[in-house]
């Protein structure tokens, strides 16, 4: 198998994986708290946490999942229910390929443009011998006439 092959199999086999991590993500949607202090805002979150361990009948202790960056800053929670880490996993393979993703988007649509234009160019260039084609066949129709009237005037010639 080629490079190439290989590559585009990796990349086939990516999307399947990211389809199913995709299923993780129940109807998401972006929200925001009012604003409220730093205490205000755990108390919020104590309540939204007793409510999932009651809601899934979790344990006492549990992990919490986030997606994070450098010097341990946290740019999203995903929670600590039983999919919560792969949540938080799925969206740090996402963000890791964004930047091929959009490359990938960005090479398709240049090469969109590049065929677009092409087949542009083909279909005129066709429609210009169809017609170049028909004005010939009208010529030829018109000698034709011509060569046939001028046999009919020689004695004893049959035209074609």
């Amino acid at each position: 198998m080629t490079d190439e092959a290989v590559t585009d199999e990796k990349r086939l086999e990516f999307a399947t994986q990211a389809r199913q991590l995709l299923a993780l993500f129940n109807e998401p949607f972006w929200g925001a708290t009012r604003e409220q202090t730093d205490e205000m805002h755990l108390a919020d979150y104590c309540e939204t946490l007793a409510k999932g361990r009651t809601d899934l009948g979790l344990a006492e202790e549990t992990a919490m999942h986030a997606v994070m960056g450098p010097g341990d800053i946290v740019y999203a929670v995903t929670g600590n229910t039983p999919n919560a880490g792969d949540r938080a996993k799925a969206l740090v393979g996402f963000i890791n390929t964004m930047p091929f993703l959009l490359d990938a988007l960005e090479d398709l649509i240049d090469l969109k443009r590049t065929y677009s234009a092409r087949v542009t160019e083909l279909i005129t260039h066709n429609s210009e011998q169809l017609m170049e084609n028909r004005a010939q066949r009208d010529v030829i129709r018109q000698q034709q006439a011509k060569i046939d009237w001028l046999l009919k005037q020689i004695p004893g010639v049959e035209a074609a």
